[in-house]
């Protein structure tokens, strides 16, 4: 299954942070594997909160980073007609015990002929991810690049991302229709104080409940995403919270999760009847 994680506000709703901690949820939750990637180049990669700089810098020392990992090498190689299955297997990291893999990113690359490559391939591309794992979480681009548009058209569910700005608000459920048909909605850097809480938001958009989560703001996870221990972050509190503060985080981080996952259920259910 096919879930795009999207916004239509750069930089604002924590895209990346709340896939990262989704698809890891669902990981250590044992709700099936998960694999990770970005269809667009970033200086804030989904590896910056996930990989620990040891990781970052034996893939660099021994050259597989460029040569034999990463999403430039498997468009390459898909292009060049080559077996999708075993290419994105040998070419991913695997995380949590192979419960979660990751599609690295190169740190030299022409951000044009990557979109071009990505656009050309993708098909392939993602159906060979769906044999590697249960669910593939895309971060996709916010400005619509060539990929973009088939992407959200053709995922199985859009997790779109807000934040608690009104006018942010106002211009998503304004403007994104045919999104909406398909979405269910993440509110990232939550603050629960704020004027535009969850249950203002979906009273006033009529988001259904089932359909609405929270990752809210905690500056431990924080300070682990800028180590790039995210990952052991979340593993470490996932059973039994250090203090109240992470407690709340994965409590409603879990929920989010959860919730991602009751919607998967419900679109295969429904594409089973409708076929």
């Amino acid at each position: 299954m096919k879930i795009s994680f999207w916004s239509h506000v750069r930089g604002l709703t924590g895209v990346t942070t709340n896939l990262a901690c989704v698809s890891a949820l669902m990981a250590i939750g044992r709700m099936g594997k998960t694999v990770v990637l970005e269809n667009h180049y970033s200086t804030n990669s989904i590896g910056d909160l996930i990989l620990v700089p040891e990781q970052i810098d034996h893939l660099h020392e021994h050259g597989e980073y460029y040569s034999k990992y990463g999403i430039e090498y498997i468009l390459k190689r898909l292009y060049s007609g080559e077996r999708g299955d075993k290419l994105v297997h040998n070419s991913s990291i695997p995380l949590l015990f192979s419960s979660m893999f990751y599609i690295p990113q190169g740190k030299i690359v022409n951000r044009e002929v990557f979109e071009y490559e990505f656009n050309l391939v993708q098909k392939d591309l993602f159906q060979a991810l769906e044999q590697l794992s249960d669910y593939v979480f895309i971060d996709t681009e916010a400005n619509q690049n060539l990929s973009s548009s088939v992407i959200l058209s053709e995922a199985d569910l859009v997790v779109v991302n807000l934040d608690q700005d009104i006018l942010h608000l106002k211009e998503f459920f304004a403007n994104y229709a045919s999104i909406r048909e398909k979405a269910v909605y993440l509110i990232g850097n939550y603050q629960p104080e704020a004027e535009w809480d969850v249950s203002r938001i979906c009273q006033e958009f009529h988001i259904p409940k089932g359909r609405i989560g929270i990752i809210p703001f905690n500056m431990e996870m924080a300070e682990s995403m800028a180590q790039g221990r995210l990952l052991q972050f979340l593993n470490r509190n996932y059973y039994r919270a250090s203090d109240s503060e992470n407690d709340y985080l994965i409590r409603y981080a879990k929920k989010a999760s959860q919730m991602v996952r009751r919607n998967v259920v419900r679109i295969r259910k429904e594409k089973r009847e409708i076929s």
